[in-house]
């Protein structure tokens, strides 16, 4: 089993994995559940068996935002489907990614590594 980091956004996700010891970024999804459902699934084949840490995109105050709402909903669709999901504050992550890869792209590379960040922040309060 491994751990998947999710950095959810409405039109490409960024995705990440650990495994041994290593958090890896994986290619992105571009498209909305159904999409980050399927790469799920093949995650889930590949690796026998997840869980899912998502990235919570709180305001800079720790409020809910419309996307955060959207990624609640999405983490019970998860449950529902069987995941175990864990949900992470994502201030920064973003950011932290640009300042990895130094650009912005349109091929989800941030995304993912966004992702990455999500995840060790994951990792690091539960190791």
């Amino acid at each position: 089993m491994v751990t998947v980091g999710l950095d959810y956004g409405t039109k490409k996700t960024g995705v990440a994995v650990y495994r041994q010891g290593l958090v890896l970024p994986v290619e992105a999804v571009f498209g909305q559940w159904k999409k980050i459902l399927e790469r799920l699934g093949e995650l889930a084949c590949d690796y026998d068996g997840i869980e899912v840490v998502m990235g919570l995109p709180l305001s800079a105050l720790g409020k809910p935002t419309a996307l955060s709402m959207e990624v609640e909903k999405f983490a019970v669709k998860l449950r529902e489907t069987g995941y175990t999901v864990h949900l992470i504050n994502e201030v920064g992550s973003s950011a932290a990614a640009v300042r990895l890869l130094g650009k912005k792209d349109r091929k989800g590379r941030v995304d993912s590594m966004a992702a990455c960040e999500i995840l060790k922040r994951f990792l690091n309060i539960y190791e």
